[in-house]
């Protein structure tokens, strides 16, 4: 077996683990929480920070498997050690924030009632949004996902595919949340799922994109840090601003897909053109 096929195995395994061991903190973590904590919001939240790292408790256990002649910090100083492009961070920030404002707008119009109706924006819940975004999926996350699963999936499928897999097995990853934290029930459930899936997934790829551009973890981290925050800002139904996300990153990604390939392409033409 070669060094590329044994990583590929133990990547494998450290999906199927990430997968079953966030399933299994859910039910003991959440039954726990739930039975003996009375599943307060505040707890509920501390739930969802100590389970967003499962992807990162795999990666650390399982470190010796996956990067044999490595250290933790050798990976870590790899993964920020590329210089970060200031544009790419202002114009996905500036996305970002145009498809909450869009989302927003679209909610409160349906719902007829002012965007400011729909936003808490006192300090306590600032503060507190701040507190648990930097501690949660952000930083939590995109070790294992962006950081190990991307680069090695795109060692065989490339960067457009393995930028949709990997988003593809991310979203799905966060499906028991669907079932556990939302409330819904019924057709606002499916609706949630849905939206869901089809907003982490095109989330998910841009993410991946840009992380290609410029090989620096911090990129990722930081989109999936606004993505968390600016949701935790908004107080009306989630069901609503999930679907209008679903669509806005959708077109985003979209259109990230269209440019990359366009991208790719003349950068072949060049290629060939400068041979001949």
């Amino acid at each position: 077996m070669t060094k590329l096929e044994r990583v590929r195995n133990y990547t494998l395994q450290y999906v199927i683990y990430t997968y079953g061991l966030f399933v299994l903190l859910l039910i003991t973590l959440g039954g726990a929480a739930t039975t003996l904590l009375h599943g307060t919001p505040l707890v509920m939240r501390w739930l969802t920070a100590i389970t967003a790292w499962t992807s990162t408790y795999v990666f650390l256990l399982m470190f010796r498997k996956l990067y044999p002649d490595s250290t933790v910090k050798e990976f870590y100083k790899k993964m920020f050690r590329p210089r970060i492009s200031m544009r790419l961070l202002m114009a996905t920030t500036s996305i970002q924030m145009l498809i909450f404002v869009s989302s927003l707008y679209m909610v409160s119009t349906r719902k007829g009632v002012s965007m400011a109706g729909m936003l808490d924006l006192s300090s306590t819940t600032v503060l507190s949004a701040l507190f648990f975004t930097l501690i949660q999926g952000a930083t939590g996350e995109e070790t294992g996902w962006r950081g190990h699963v991307l680069p090695v999936v795109g060692q065989t499928y490339g960067e457009t595919r393995s930028s949709l897999i990997v988003s593809v097995l991310w979203s799905f990853w966060h499906a028991p949340i669907c079932f556990v934290g939302t409330g819904y029930h019924g057709s606002a459930l499916l609706q949630y799922i849905i939206a869901f899936i089809i907003c982490i997934v095109s989330l998910g790829y841009c993410m991946s994109i840009c992380f290609y551009r410029c090989r620096n973890l911090l990129v990722p981290i930081w989109m999936h840090f606004t993505f968390n925050f600016l949701g935790e800002l908004f107080e009306g139904p989630m069901v609503e601003l999930v679907t209008w996300y679903a669509v806005f990153y959708f077109l985003v990604a979209a259109g990230t897909f269209a440019l990359n390939a366009r991208t790719r392409q003349r950068s072949v033409q060049g290629g060939v053109s400068g041979y001949s």
